[in-house]
């Protein structure tokens, strides 16, 4: 019988931590010693429902920490080393995933996100990696644990939609929804070689911090007329992307509305409930057709490869995502983080939770 750990574990409709097994490396996997962990609203709705996810699964798709074990068929990491894994732990040897779509392993829109939905998570004081030679990836040393913490779901999320976009080097970037995902493509488009980074939110708030990361201009709905001061700032032409990253179906054709002639549209955005009228195109703002817009729907990118990649840019000085992480709580207390982050108080991006 392997040593009791603690793991935050979904229970009737709650979530509450309680004692599990240590977890073991079975073939091609690596377990990990949590030494700091996150949540986002997407924890709070496998809680909730809204994520069909089994009683009894380990919460968490956010974490740090340090090989404990390594399991056969796995090279290249050491016991003790530090490291992170992206929240989508795709194959890497499916139809999906060699096309270059790991966040649809097995065929499927979410099939690469399995954390806390389909087997245990992270929230946990240890937890396994599956498919550990694709997804696993150590911290360079110059990394702070916090900082690498954002890595795994918020940039990696985040950064899809400017990455895939290819917006010209010194071009106009509108980044729709301040949220983790929405800050963190605000400040991977200016990494990208964005002049000019504008971002949209709902209500006033916020704006301190979305400048902080890379917004040169904060924007919302309530105060701005954003078409018309988006062309303003455009001389008349509207932006070459458009990120919509706020979850909310209106924002979709708005973000059709600002984007130039020939633009790209970013969709990060994962809409609920039933069909809806309002994600309709704008057809005069579409060109009717003839506009040249690309429009993209992009889930994240993950693999070792590319979270060594957004690994470097923190490591190099060219981001720094710890701003985002706006409250402190041990483990013992992530029963209350995670009902801080369903509460979705005004400022609190992102919790901080250590082990």
């Amino acid at each position: 019988m392997s040593q009791p750990m603690k793991a935050l574990v979904l229970r009737g409709g709650k979530a509450a931590i309680e004692p599990r097994p240590i977890p073991k490396a079975g073939p091609g996997e690596v377990v990990v010693r949590t030494t700091a962990a996150s949540l986002c609203s997407a924890d709070a709705a496998c809680v909730s429902g809204e994520f069909p996810t089994p009683d009894g699964t380990v919460l968490g798709h956010e974490a740090v920490g340090a090989v404990h074990e390594i399991g056969a068929l796995v090279g290249g990491f050491s016991v003790g080393q530090r490291v992170t894994v992206a929240s989508t732990t795709p194959c890497g040897q499916c139809t999906d995933c060699q096309r270059g779509f790991g966040g649809h392993c097995g065929g499927t829109a979410w099939g690469g996100y399995t954390f806390g939905i389909s087997r245990d998570g992270s929230l946990a004081e240890y937890f396994a990696v599956p498919f550990a030679q694709h997804n696993l990836v150590p911290i360079p040393d110059g990394v702070t644990d916090a900082a690498a913490l954002c890595v795994p779901d918020t940039i990696a999320s985040g950064s899809t939609g400017p990455e895939a976009a290819r917006f010209p080097l010194g071009g106009t970037v509108v980044v729709f929804g301040q949220g983790h995902v929405g800050l963190a493509a605000t400040m991977t488009a200016r990494a990208l070689g964005a002049g000019l980074v504008v971002t949209v939110k709902a209500r006033p708030g916020g704006e301190a911090l979305a400048k902080t990361v890379g917004a040169h201009y904060a924007l919302n709905l309530a105060e701005h007329d954003i078409e018309a001061e988006i062309r303003q700032l455009t001389a008349g032409t509207g932006a070459d992307c458009a990120v919509e990253a706020s979850g909310v179906v209106e924002s979709f054709p708005r973000a059709v509305a600002v984007t130039r002639l020939g633009g790209v549209v970013a969709v990060l955005s994962s809409y609920g409930g039933p069909d809806d009228a309002s994600l309709a195109l704008p057809l005069a703002q579409w060109g009717r057709g003839i506009g040249d817009k690309t429009i993209l729907s992009t889930f994240q990118r993950s693999g070792s490869e590319r979270l060594g990649r957004l690994l470097r840019l923190i490591e190099t000085g060219r981001i720094d995502p710890t701003p985002l992480l706006t409250r402190r709580y041990a483990f013992d207390e992530a029963e209350r983080a995670l009902a801080d982050v369903t509460a979705r108080e005004p400022g609190d991006i992102k919790p901080l939770i250590t082990f």
